[in-house]
């Protein structure tokens, strides 16, 4: 592999979430593959070279965009004077979607069908259903927990986001209440959280794979959940920025939605105007 690669996704490690990492490594790379059939060395690249390879990416908009910022980060991290992906603008796209969102009931349903098993390995699925909807957390952040990490005297959880950054999430009284049932299956007091059968760490790709086949959701869109709902019952916006570790508020305001159905009985049962004067008054 080119030792300009390595340099550079050495010190991307650093900063970013496993799965960002991967994402991004595989996408330097592709650059460089495309590079190498067109018998092109990286630091000759032009901005014709990058939009020539983005437009032939068969993939959405949002993840040639992803590409594209790649690579603007690539060529910054080695002081290229010449950026090939400087200046290159996408289009907005106003037909962005948020995910569908199980609704409460649904995430119920799926709590009740988990809490018929006793195993330690049931009660670590229910654990995780716990934690990806009741605080949030993603499934790097649920891999990363480890046993000291979880308070239960306070029923808080100190998670590792993005970047390496800790915060302090609040748990759930069900959320603790599982975990003390789940420790008590184990008989551990330190070490990972979250094992497989075999007590070892879950990885990403073992955390996703639990919640999809096992459990029967991916655990982002209960994260997703846990931001939607919680608004809809009146969390301010700060609050839940705060729990779900976005540094930037637009990341909360993206992430979250009310049905629009729902935004005249708010703005009845919230505005200070609610029971304004007539003019005969």
């Amino acid at each position: 592999m080119e030792i300009e690669i390595l340099d550079f996704v050495k010190q991307m490690r650093l900063k970013v979430a496993s799965t960002t990492y991967q994402r991004k490594y595989w996408q330097i790379r592709s650059w460089f593959k495309h590079l190498a059939a067109q018998k092109k060395n990286w630091f000759e690249a032009t901005r014709q070279d990058v939009e020539s390879f983005l437009l032939s990416l068969k993939c959405s908009r949002a993840f040639r965009q992803s590409m594209c910022g790649v690579i603007r980060e690539f060529y910054d991290f080695h002081g290229m004077p010449e950026n090939p992906a400087a200046g290159i603008e996408f289009k907005r796209d106003g037909s962005y979607r948020l995910p569908k969102v199980p609704g409460k009931s649904a995430v119920d349903e799926i709590i009740d069908r988990l809490s018929n098993g006793e195993s330690v390995l049931a009660i670590r699925d229910r654990l995780m259903m716990e934690l990806a909807y009741g605080s949030g957390l993603r499934r790097d952040e649920l891999r990363k927990i480890n046993i000291e990490d979880v308070d239960l005297e306070e029923e808080n959880v100190r998670v590792t986001g993005k970047g390496n950054k800790t915060r302090i999430v609040p748990l759930t009284a069900t959320a603790a209440g599982t975990v003390r049932e789940y420790l008590a299956q184990r008989r551990v007091t330190r070490g990972p959280l979250l094992v497989s059968f075999m007590g070892r760490r879950l990885s990403c790709n073992g955390v996703y794979s639990v919640m999809k086949n096992r459990v029967g959701i991916r655990p982002h869109l209960l994260r997703h959940a846990c931001a939607t709902h919680m608004l809809g019952n009146g969390a301010s916006i700060r609050a839940i920025q705060e729990i779900l570790g976005h540094r930037d508020l637009k990341s909360t305001q993206i992430y979250t939605s009310i049905e629009k159905g729902n935004l005249k009985r708010i703005v009845n049962e919230k505005h200070p105007r609610k029971h304004g004067k007539t003019l005969a008054e």
